[in-house]
Formats: C-alpha cells, sequence, structure tokens
C-alpha cells in the first residue's frame, strides 16, 4: 500500500532529553493538567514536549474509540464514537506527544475485574491521585497541521536550529543527504547508459 504523498522518512536529531515529573490529586483533570504542564515547559524552552510516563487511577474518563474517521462521507456504523465511564480504573499505560498547538494522547485503563479498555483521551478525572512524568527534548519542535489524508492534525516533526553545533549538524545531515541523492542518481544513470 503507497501514499500518495509518501516521502522518505525523516528523523530530525535532536538535544538532550529532560524529565519533568509531577502529581495530580483527587477530582482534577487529566487532560488539562497535561495541557497546562506542556504550556509550562514549551514556554520556558525551546523544545518538543512528550508523555515519558504515568500511573494513577480515574474515577470518570472519557476516550474516542478506534476506527474514527473525521471524512463526512464515512459512516458513523458505532465504531466511530466516544464513551464516557463514570467507574474507577487503574491507569495501564498513557502516551503521547504535546505540543504549543495540540495535543495526541492516548491511554489504556483496567477496572476492578481487569478488563481493559483504551483510546484517544479527551478527558479523565484523578481519583486517587496520578503521577507523570513528562520528556521534553531540545532543538526538536512538534507542531500539529492538518493532513489532507486522514482530515486530523496530524504531528509534524522539524529540527530547530540553534547557536552552536547544531548548525554544523544539521549541514552534515544535509551534506549526506545530498551525498546520498549523488551516488543514488549517478547509480541511476550509469543503469541507464548500461541499458542502451
Amino acid at each position: 500500500m503507497t501514499n500518495r504523498n509518501q516521502c522518505p522518512l525523516i528523523v530530525p536529531p535532536s538535544g538532550p532529553t529532560t524529565a519533568h515529573c509531577f502529581r495530580l490529586h483527587p477530582n482534577t483533570s487529566l487532560m488539562s493538567s497535561l495541557k497546562q504542564a506542556a504550556s509550562i515547559i514549551l514556554s520556558k524552552h525551546n523544545t518538543s514536549a512528550f508523555i515519558l510516563t504515568a500511573v494513577g487511577s480515574l474515577q470518570d474518563v472519557t476516550i474516542r474509540l478506534a476506527n474514527a474517521s473525521r471524512f463526512s462521507e464515512e459512516k458513523d456504523d458505532g465504531t466511530n464514537c466516544i464513551k464516557r465511564y463514570k467507574q474507577r480504573f487503574e491507569i495501564v499505560s498513557l502516551t503521547g506527544t504535546l505540543s504549543r498547538d495540540g495535543v495526541h494522547i492516548h491511554i489504556s485503563l483496567s477496572d476492578a475485574e481487569g478488563n481493559v479498555i483504551g483510546g484517544h483521551l479527551i478527558d479523565g478525572v484523578v481519583f486517587t491521585t496520578c503521577e507523570v512524568v513528562l520528556g521534553s527534548a531540545l532543538g526538536v519542535d512538534f507542531v500539529r497541521e492538518v493532513d489532507q489524508d486522514t482530515g486530523y492534525t496530524e504531528l509534524v516533526v522539524s529540527q530547530l536550529l540553534s547557536e552552536g553545533n547544531t548548525n554544523e549538524r544539521l549541514m552534515k545531515h544535509v551534506g549526506r543527504f545530498a551525498t546520498c541523492m549523488l551516488i543514488a542518481g549517478a547509480g541511476f544513470a550509469l543503469g541507464k547508459m548500461k541499458s542502451k
């Protein structure tokens, strides 16, 4: 399966990663707190933010389930839905990216019998506690832009230029990429010449 807009995978190098730890107390909104913490981190540093880990419990949670679509021509057959659960859960996993213009967070939760549900986090209310560790990586910027293929605002990662060796490091990557393109082009040209 190929995407009509498919391009080579680009993974910009980042700088040092820092952990930011905090605890949320009972009756606190999980999503609002994550956005507030990300806002604080992003305002102080030229960085990106992401969830490293979290553990705790929720008493009221709203998630969007799988098979979601933003395209109106796709029929909503009940699989593209948002569900609210007013019961106690343990957080099994919490993962995602946070940027200045949006977040994308998924959660897995376990109920009193050990059954697990999960999906895209809309919000949750802390039951006893929620211990969160957010990470930030210097030199990388997360931006969310509308993707015409999905209809959602999707993550776009770019390297931020800064003083010192970042420019040199970027030039090395650009130089390596240009060299690879020249070699690939020369190989293609040689192949064409041999086939004649």
